[in-house]
C-alpha cells in the first residue's frame, strides 16, 4: 500500500512538474487586438464605451458594476472571477485605457481608440494580459479564451449601437 502511495505521489509531483516547466517557457504577456468599423457616431460610440455603470445593459457576461470611486470599478461576471479595473487614460472621443488593479496574480491593461471614419467610427479594442506565476498561465493558455470574449463584446457593443 506504502508503495502504491508513493508511485501515485512521484506521478502527481512529476506531472506538476511538467505543467511548471511549459508554463515557464510560455510567453507572460498575452496580447489581443480586434478592429472594427461602427455605423454610429464617435460620440455615442465613445460614451457608450467609457459609460461603466451602465455596461450590465447591453453586455451579457456582466452581472453587475460595483463602483469603488469615480475611476475605479469592480465587473461581476455572471461566470467567473471579478475583476477590478481602473481608468488610467481618459481622451473624449480619441482614447480611453483601463488597468487591472485586482486580483493580484495577473496584471493587465484594455486600450480603445476611436476614429471618425466616413458613416460611423473605427475602434481598435488592444488588451494584454500580463501572468508571471508558470501554473496559472498554463491555465491561462488553456481555459481563457479573450479573443473569443473580444468578439463577444464587439458584437454586443454593436447590437446596442443599432438599438
Amino acid at each position: 500500500m506504502l508503495k502504491k502511495m508513493f508511485i501515485v505521489f512521484s506521478v502527481l509531483m512529476v506531472l506538476v512538474a511538467i505543467v511548471y516547466v511549459i508554463g515557464y517557457f510560455l510567453p507572460s504577456h498575452r496580447t489581443f487586438i480586434k478592429t472594427a468599423t461602427l455605423k454610429s457616431e464617435i460620440e455615442e460610440v465613445f460614451n457608450l464605451v467609457t459609460d461603466i455603470k451602465k455596461q450590465p445593459e447591453w453586455r451579457k457576461d456582466v452581472k453587475e458594476i460595483q463602483m469603488i470611486d469615480s475611476t475605479t470599478w469592480t465587473e461581476v461576471p455572471y461566470r467567473g472571477t471579478p475583476i477590478t479595473f481602473r481608468t488610467a487614460s481618459k481622451q473624449p472621443y480619441t482614447h480611453f485605457e483601463i488597468e487591472i488593479v485586482a486580483p493580484t496574480n495577473f496584471k493587465g491593461y484594455w486600450v480603445g481608440t476611436f476614429t471618425s471614419v466616413p458613416n460611423g467610427t473605427m475602434v481598435v479594442f488592444k488588451e494584454v494580459v500580463i501572468i508571471d506565476q508558470p501554473i496559472l498561465k498554463v491555465f491561462s493558455w488553456l481555459f481563457v479564451n479573450l479573443d473569443k470574449t473580444m468578439d463577444e463584446y464587439l458584437t454586443q457593443l454593436k447590437q446596442k449601437l443599432q438599438a
